[in-house]
Order: C-alpha cells, then structure tokens, then sequence
C-alpha cells in the first residue's frame, strides 16, 4: 500500500467514521489533493518532536528517513513503560536512537535481506531507491541500531514490515539474533524476547 492510498483511505475512514487525523503541516499539504474533503473539525496538527495526550497514553512523535513529505513516528508511554514503534525509515540516525533508546518493546523495521534484494527481480531504480536514506531499514541495519538501543528494561522486539519478496521471517529472526548476541550486554539479551511480527510488504 502506497502513501497515495493510504490518504485516500483515511480520508475515507475520517469522513464515514468521524475519526480525528493528525499530520504535521508538510504532511496535510502533501495529502491536500489526496486525501478528499475533510470536515475542519477533525483536522489536527501534531508537529515533530511533540508530545500529545490521550487519555492515559503520552504519545511522542519524531523524524525518520522516508520518501514522504515530513514522515514521523511515534513512541507510546503508559504507567512508566514506553513502546517505540519505527519503520519506514532508511536509516536509524544518532537522534532517533536517543529518542527511542531503553524502551521497553520494540515494533522495530526490518524490510529486506540485501543479498536477496539485490538478487531479486525489482527494476534497479526500486532496489535503488529501497537501500537509499530515503527507503526502508535491512535487517542488517535494524539489529545494529536495535544493539545500540535496547537495555536492561527491554522486553520484546517486534520485527515489522518485512517484504514478501525480499525477506524471510527466520532469515530475518536469525540476522537480529546474531548480531544482538554479539553486541549487546548479557542483562540485556537475556531479559529479551525477540518476536515477529509480520507485516510483511512488497518493498
């Protein structure tokens, strides 16, 4: 599912359902001509780096590295625990890491195995563009960044958003497995619980 029909869906589900959208102001400018009509009332702001309230859920957004207007994601905090949630980004940066670092479970992006992208049957200009800063995260890329983020208080990571055609759920497991056992402490990989969870794309 592109960006295009993703805002054409959620203007679908806002209009029927009366469901509220939040977007930084890049973003509703990108989705103007995209996303339909929406009733002002549901419309709200929610910039980079902001920090919003709902109910009893603090939500925290911050940049990542995608081909959209202003892409952001979101850390969740509730009762003293945080669930960081990162994908679609081509690369973990210095500052995403201090945002996301110590939570305690991971919805971590682990989009393809190199070897089988570059092996595989996309034209050029796609495997291009999915190994650039602007695409998705390998799982090589994610189990580095993953070792330099999780701590004592980490308790799962789930793998997301792993490509049908250029990753496999053990292949994947198996790359985070090895490198967390190899870089990270032993408090931290032994209270860790690496789980996947498949959403699994074409890219």
């Amino acid at each position: 599912m592109n960006t295009r029909t993703i805002s054409k869906a959620s203007g679908f589900l806002a209009r029927k359902y009366k469901i509220p959208l939040y977007a930084n102001e890049k973003t509703w400018a990108a989705m103007e001509t995209k996303i339909g009509k929406i009733d002002p009332a549901l419309k709200f702001l929610w910039e980079v780096g902001e920090v919003k309230q709902f109910g009893d859920i603090e939500v925290e957004s911050f940049n990542v590295s995608h081909d959209a207007a202003d892409p952001m994601f979101f850390q969740f905090a509730h009762d003293g625990k945080r669930l960081a949630h990162i994908t679609d980004t081509g690369y973990v940066s210095d500052r995403m890491k201090g945002v996301i670092r110590g939570a305690d479970a991971y919805i971590f992006e682990a989009n393809h195995d190199i070897g089988m992208l570059q092996m595989g049957h996309y034209p050029w200009s796609v495997k291009r563009r999915i190994l650039g800063d602007y695409g998705h995260v390998s799982n090589e890329d994610a189990a580095i960044a993953m070792s330099e983020v999780l701590d004592d208080r980490t308790k799962r990571i789930h793998m997301a958003h792993l490509s049908k055609d250029n990753n496999m759920k053990e292949l994947a497991r198996m790359s985070v497995s090895q490198t967390l056992t190899s870089e990270t402490s032993i408090s931290a990989r032994s209270s860790c619980s690496i789980r996947i969870r498949s959403f699994r794309r074409r890219s």
